[in-house]
């Protein structure tokens, strides 16, 4: 790995995936590298139980089944977010609510209370960008209003904050396992839970016959069902997890020096008019950075996000992007008239104004930080900080 792509020439991811093939191309149970991966991963976040699935999504979708979230229920949704954190309810019928964030891009916890109705029957909160939010808070807050908590965690493999792992207070956590993300099966997600019962449900959605009928209990009213599931089939391919338990023995690793790449580009940005950082280094949490993200506030700085997009890309770096892949929910039709393939809906979740939301979208950039220090990764790190520097010492220029 160079620090932002995988390579195939990794002798010993080559080596586990030739190893892998010979033993098992498709596993049906809780058993040899499922059930070893699952054990690591609940052990690295401070899980009891995981879960693993075809994608991030479905494992989100487990996790709301599991949870008892079904047509007429409300789900609080953090605005700022991936719209597939929030896809999956309209599955199950139950109606996606945004709330917008706070500056630093987490949930406004404020925001939501004034959401809450009679119908609500859990919060969502997304660690953006691999920065952790405050998870002790989210839980207090649930539990003053009898609610549950996921955490999208997509972006936050390894992230904590003040000695608490992302997903370990939470009711059910969720990951991606897509090529693009930290620790990575090609494709794939996992779930976690500290409640058994959970585990069980979300076992009966999307791994039926051999590892439900082994992992429900049989004096579970639902064991009954589990030979024939309820239609959907969420097993991973076990041939991507190689690649996964390679990322994840590195992860530590990995981590420590995005957070070094990004402190250098935290310096770079420090006390330019305004100019803030989204994603900082702090000693209090450990982040993933997923990208480092900043923003540009127009009026403050004398220039635009897209301004300065246009300054790097001029000068031959394209590394620097926008982040329009994660467009708030309220600006996605299906979030503004729901639609569900087993529900009609009588009312939409959009219940106001997300200005927060709204200026993080309009001002943000993202850039990739190298997670191996190599040649390689050290050569990009200091290519994106030169770029970065003439770019803004060009654009203030004019």
């Amino acid at each position: 790995m160079n620090g932002l792509t995988w390579s195939a020439n990794d002798p010993e991811i080559e080596a586990a995936l030739i190893a892998q093939s010979r033993e098992a191309i498709s596993i049906y149970d809780r058993s040899g590298i499922i059930a070893r991966f699952e054990d690591a991963f609940a052990a690295r976040h401070n899980a009891d139980l995981a879960l693993l699935t075809s994608s991030g999504t479905a494992a989100l979708h487990s996790a709301y089944y599991a949870l008892d979230i079904g047509p007429g229920d409300e789900v609080i949704v953090q605005d700022y977010t991936f719209f597939a954190t929030a896809t999956p309810l309209t599955l199950l019928g139950a109606l996606p609510v945004p709330a917008d964030v706070t500056d630093d891009g987490a949930l406004d916890l404020a925001a939501a209370t004034e959401l809450i109705t009679r119908r609500t029957k859990a919060l969502v909160i997304t660690h953006m960008w691999g920065q952790p939010q405050d998870t002790r808070a989210a839980r207090a807050w649930c539990d003053k209003h009898d609610l549950a908590l996921v955490e999208d965690c997509s972006h936050a493999h390894g992230a904590g904050r003040d000695g608490v792992s992302v997903g370990e207070l939470a009711d059910a956590a969720c990951w991606s396992l897509q090529g693009n993300k930290t620790i990575t099966a090609g494709e794939g997600g996992i779930m976690t839970t500290p409640r058994r019962e959970v585990y069980e449900k979300a076992t009966l959605l999307g791994h039926f016959n051999k590892r439900a009928k082994a992992e429900i209990r049989p004096d579970n009213p639902l064991y009954r069902y589990a030979e024939t599931g309820l239609g959907m089939k969420y097993r991973i391919n076990p041939l991507g997890l190689p690649l996964a338990e390679s990322c994840l023995r590195r992860l530590d690793d990995w981590l420590a020096t995005r957070a070094r790449h990004a402190a250098r580009l935290e310096r770079v940005l420090a006390d330019r008019p305004g100019i803030g950082v989204l994603t900082p280094v702090s000693g209090s949490q450990v982040a993933t950075f997923y990208a480092f993200v900043f923003t540009v506030d127009p009026e403050a700085a004398g220039f635009t996000r897209d301004d300065l997009l246009t300054t790097l890309r001029a000068s031959g770096c394209d590394a620097f992007d926008h982040c329009d892949a994660m467009r708030p929910l309220h600006t996605h039709p299906l979030f503004c008239e729901p639609i569900s393939p087993v529900t009609t809906y009588q009312d939409t979740g959009i219940r106001g104004d997300f200005p927060v939301s709204d200026r993080l979208a309009a001002q943000t950039v993202r850039v990739q930080v190298p997670a191996v220090d190599d040649e390689a990764g050290r050569a990009y790190g200091d290519s994106i900080i030169g770029a970065l520097e003439r770019a803004l010492e060009t654009i203030t220029r004019e």
